[in-house]
């Protein structure tokens, strides 16, 4: 019975399956098992091996570090700063007696480093050598005493840095040939030393020094600095090892010095094979118990079946049993192709949300970027490769030479001829370059480079070779206008704002844009200090995030400074923030009438040096306030609040101060409590409802402006056009011509 069984296909295939569903595992569980291990045993030969490299760097740096505490203490010693004087009224003091005490002194120091040869003290402006062997002349030194080559001579004689260390050199002493290693270092911290230390290795010492504490657990020990060799011990094979074993170098920078230390290790190739033998042994007896369990499990399996295609062959046509099978295969196929379909729509989302996001990260960059550590994993996490070490420059491609904008397939055929002209560009000329969608021109592009870049013209270059082949090859001239080349993030904005500035100056010359007086008055202005500067500011003064409120004012100055602003400018500049910090000390119930009094007496003297540091004192101030928090109770007081706000925020009444009166509470604790129930500040959440009112009256174009901004709640339309510009990134002007 089992001889005709196991001669059934079906049963063979059934038995071979369970044969390799129980076997294969195992086999594949025992190899990641040895694999692992093997892994295992060589991280921890490496961890041993990194850790001993590290404690012989470490042993070497030490003994150069008591070099320079060597150096340390003689500069401190009496004598030789008497020494270093360049005149005759302490000779008395230095008869031969005492001249014997201190080169016994100086030996006696040079001997307790264990790895000097001999150290000496020069004096370059006497031409004198007081070293551990005798006084003397330089030259008399140099040609009879120590005799160099005239490079390294030069070198000893002509040193004035802190502490340097030269390349091993042959030196003839007495006519005692050694190879040393000099060590200068000045004793008097000045460009031109009075006095300079030269100690001297001796390399047979510190090749003594090296094998009593290198230990024996390396192969090769190599020290060199700038590609020159200075050290090099290479231990003899062992007899159970072969020259021929695999080996790796651990490379460590001096901590002292600009030696590069280079610890090679024997990586022995035979770790596993304790491993082998347990393995094999595991192997077969899976097989074994893994067969017998097959064949079991076959026969429990087979049974049903047996009756189950014994009833089909009588009862069902072979036909009807295959399209059964085959309608089951095809819903599978169904399923797996809907579930594919699912995850492609999932796959088009996500990237359709990186994209928006990885966008509104560059429209970041633009309006200004003043990251903190932490922040700056959210440029890489968008897949962009910004450093504030590299360079930028922000160039704008205005499409408002098209005035047909309804055609939507011409204006995406102009999109893709764009990206493909940019590209093309930016490739001849080996530069990085994101180009964007943005809101007050159609397209932004952001050029970087790690290296600096513009000086040459090459930025005019770009913009009119993409200007003169979009031109010939949609028909329009588009307008490309380009900022300064920067460096760092913030230098990003810093171009796209001159950038701007170009585009809407042309086209204010052009007629695009309508004279008005405000236009006038702020084109007048020449110091540098953007809205969007000025929004960040405010909301990190708030937070009390100092590092990044101090950044954004240290921006503004450094960015004014290169601009040479009048005096007049400067004080309109720095009082215009200390308005700001102002209505950020009133928000926060902070007392403004003594910070006002200080500044106004600072205008009123002209010193423009105390008014920039009081106002990043204040600013200091703001950052380190203690931070409000609402108990529960208040929550419900909270909530009425929310309601008349939302109920009259068109009115012009609506302040702080009139809350306060209204809920019999003070401006400040009514701030903070707005604050607590929204999430947002009282001004920003009231000047956010009211642009959202007023963007409706602009799209339906039955009011003019000045009648929009007091219907929306203010007194004047050159504060509703400033919060609009603030809060929407465009003016009200413009937001009209695009509503068209």
């Amino acid at each position: 019975m089992y001889k005709n069984q196991f001669g059934n296909r079906t049963f063979r295939k059934i038995f071979m399956s369970y044969t390799a569903i129980l076997i294969i595992p195992i086999i594949i569980f025992s190899s990641l098992n040895v694999h692992r291990n093997i892994l295992e045993e060589q991280r921890q030969q490496y961890d041993k091996h990194t850790s001993d490299a590290k404690r012989i760097a470490d042993m070497v740096d030490n003994k150069l570090n008591e070099l320079k505490q060597f150096g340390k203490t003689m500069s401190s010693k009496t004598w030789v700063r008497k020494l270093m004087q360049n005149t005759n009224v302490y000779d008395q003091e230095f008869d031969l007696l005492k001249m014997i005490e201190l080169r016994k002194d100086l030996d006696n120091d040079v001997n307790s480093m264990g790895i000097l040869s001999f150290g000496m003290i020069y004096f370059p402006e006497k031409q004198w050598i007081l070293s551990s062997i005798g006084n003397f002349q330089a030259d008399d030194f140099f040609s009879h005493v120590a005799v160099f080559d005239p490079a390294t001579q030069h070198t000893m004689q002509s040193s004035i840095t802190d502490f340097k260390i030269m390349q091993p050199v042959d030196l003839g002493l007495w006519d005692i040939k050694k190879r040393v290693i000099p060590v200068l270092q000045s004793l008097e911290v000045v460009n031109q030393p009075r006095a300079v230390l030269v100690l001297f290795i001796d390399s047979a010492y510190f090749s003594d020094y090296m094998h009593r504490f290198a230990g024996n657990e390396f192969k090769d020990i190599s020290i060199t600095s700038h590609q020159s060799s200075i050290y090099q011990q290479t231990k003899n094979a062992q007899d159970n090892q072969s020259t021929s074993d695999k080996a790796y170098t651990i490379a460590l920078p001096s901590q002292a010095s600009e030696w590069q230390y280079a610890v090679t290790y024997t990586d022995s190739s035979g770790v596993w094979i304790h491993n082998l033998f347990s393995s094999l042994l595991a192997i077969l007896i899976s097989i074994a118990v893994g067969t017998c369990s097959a064949f079991v499990l076959t026969r429990i399996t087979y049974r049903p079946l047996h009756a189950l295609l014994n009833k089909l062959s009588v009862a069902i046509r072979y036909d009807d049993v295959r399209n059964g099978a085959g309608s089951e295969y095809n819903y599978i196929a169904k399923s797996i192709d809907r579930l594919l379909h699912e995850n492609q729509e999932l796959q088009q989302s996500m990237q359709a949300f990186e994209s928006a996001a990885r966008s509104n990260m560059f429209l970041r960059l633009l309006k200004g970027y003043f990251p903190e550590d932490q922040h700056m994993n959210g440029l890489k996490k968008f897949g962009i490769p910004y450093t504030d070490d590299m360079h930028y420059c922000t160039m704008l491609v205005s499409f408002h030479a098209i005035h047909d904008l309804s055609d939507m397939a011409k204006i995406r055929k102009i999109e893709m001829i764009t990206m493909l002209v940019v590209e093309k560009t930016m490739q001849r000329y080996h530069l990085d370059y994101e180009l964007f969608e943005i809101t007050n021109a159609d397209k932004a592009l952001i050029v970087s480079s790690k290296n600096p870049f513009g000086d040459d013209g090459v930025i005019e270059q770009i913009a009119s070779e993409v200007a003169a082949e979009m031109e010939q090859n949609c028909g329009f001239h588009l307008d490309v206008l380009h900022g300064t080349v920067e460096q760092g993030l913030v230098g990003i904005s810093k171009s796209y704002y001159v950038a701007h500035e170009r585009l809407q100056y042309m086209l204010f010359s052009r007629g695009h844009i309508r004279t008005i007086q405000e236009e006038t008055i702020q084109h007048e202005v020449d110091f540098y200090y953007p809205t969007d500067w000025e929004v960040q500011l405010i909301n990190n003064l708030k937070i009390g995030n100092l590092d990044t409120s101090m950044h954004i004012l240290q921006e503004i100055s450094s960015e004014n400074e290169k601009r040479q602003l009048s005096k007049h400018s400067t004080v309109r500049l720095v009082s215009l923030l200390m308005e700001t910090m102002l209505r950020v000390l009133h928000e926060v119930n902070l007392d403004t009438g003594i910070y006002a009094k200080q500044f106004a007496s600072m205008v009123s003297a002209g010193n423009t040096t105390a008014m920039w540091s009081y106002v990043f004192e204040v600013g200091t101030l703001l950052c380190e306030r203690n931070r409000y928090s609402n108990t529960s109770s208040t929550m419900e007081v909270g909530s009425k609040l929310l309601l008349y706000v939302n109920e009259n925020y068109t009115s012009a009444d609506v302040s702080l101060k009139n809350l306060g009166e209204l809920f019999q509470m003070s401006a400040s604790s009514v701030s903070k409590l707005f604050k607590e129930v929204t999430g947002i500040n009282f001004y920003d959440y009231l000047c956010r409802l009211r642009m959202e009112m007023a963007k409706e009256l602009l799209r339906e174009k039955k009011c003019r402006i000045d009648d929009i901004a007091h219907r929306v709640g203010y007194e004047n339309v050159y504060s509703f056009k400033r919060a609009f510009t603030r809060y929407e990134g465009i003016k009200p002007d413009e937001y009209v011509q695009l509503a068209i």
